[in-house]
């Protein structure tokens, strides 16, 4: 008699390990890009975001300076007042952009076997909307950040940021045997490294040979953007 397999629990995080983009971001520049009426703050969003403006280092300083994510709090402020429907159709639309053109492919190189799997759960601190396009796109089960929201409007603030709190996430939403067998995690952000210790198996997305260095003392599989 063939001994059964105890089943796996891939946890994935999104940004950088799934597929290569910011998707806080990369949401946000196209649902206020994709509509004229959001004219204003696209260009309001441009000179927070642009890799070499002004205001984003500013926010690079301070964030280095408080320990604090604040430029995601502060274009996010940019949402209030937008419905909640309509960010959602950014979301898949932008989805589809991901899907098709920004996938690490090491990572997926690792996933395409067992997709679509509700054995797949996606973990980000990124929104919501699109971490629920994405993990309806591949079957997936997910947790992500919350927006909040009044009678389907916007209020420009997080409801709930999991930045460092995924493993309460999932527990809370799916319940506490999800993490009790075979966990395979696979992440690039270091404030994973808690999750990526205690799974079975973990893999680290490196976007730089020198990045490996924060992982010292990590038993992990490394796998390299690109390759």
């Amino acid at each position: 008699m063939t001994a059964m397999t105890e089943p796996v629990v891939y946890v994935v995080d999104v940004c950088g390990t799934l597929v290569r983009d910011d998707t806080t971001l990369g949401l946000l520049h196209q649902h206020f890009a994709s509509d004229n009426q959001r004219r204003a703050r696209y260009v309001l969003f441009r000179a927070l975001t642009a890799r070499r403006s002004p205001l984003r280092l500013t926010f690079a300083f301070l964030e280095k300076l408080t320990g604090r994510h604040l430029l995601k709090h502060a274009v996010v402020r940019l949402l209030k007042g937008d419905k909640v429907v309509s960010l959602d159709r950014s979301a898949a639309e932008y989805s589809v952009l991901l899907l098709k053109e920004r996938r690490v492919a090491s990572v997926w190189q690792l996933l395409d076997t067992i997709l679509p799997s509700e054995s797949v759960v996606l973990a980000s601190a990124s929104l919501e909307p699109v971490v629920a396009s994405l993990a309806s796109a591949i079957g997936a089960r997910h947790v992500a950040s919350t927006l909040g929201q009044r009678d389907g409007v916007l209020t420009g603030c997080y409801a709930e940021d999991l930045t460092g709190h995924k493993e309460k996430a999932m527990v809370k939403k799916y319940g506490p045997a999800l993490l009790d067998g075979q966990v395979f995690a696979i992440s690039d952000n270091f404030s994973d490294r808690s999750l990526l210790e205690k799974a079975s198996r973990a893999y680290v997305v490196v976007h730089r040979d020198s990045h490996r260095q924060r992982w010292a003392g990590l038993d992990a599989t490394f796998l390299k953007v690109g390759e």
